[in-house]
């Protein structure tokens, strides 16, 4: 009953997102960038488009838990 009684984690592991994140932009577009002297910019603008998703799917699965029930 997971989807009833969601696992609660504490406001600090939440943090681990971010180097998560990182992780996955790094090795994605090491494989897929062109030219190497794109990588640096082209991680960071993944980086950021994986974070601000992940946010936006977090604030609606909040708002989802919290008033839909």
């Amino acid at each position: 009953m997971i989807f009833v009684h969601p696992v609660q984690i504490g406001v600090n592991h939440v943090w681990l997102v971010l180097p998560l994140c990182m992780v996955l932009a790094v090795v994605y577009k090491t494989v897929r960038v062109r030219y190497l002297r794109q990588l640096p910019l082209q991680i960071l603008g993944l980086w950021a488009y994986i974070f601000v998703g992940l946010t936006v799917l977090a604030a609606a699965f909040w708002l989802l838990v919290e008033y839909a029930a």
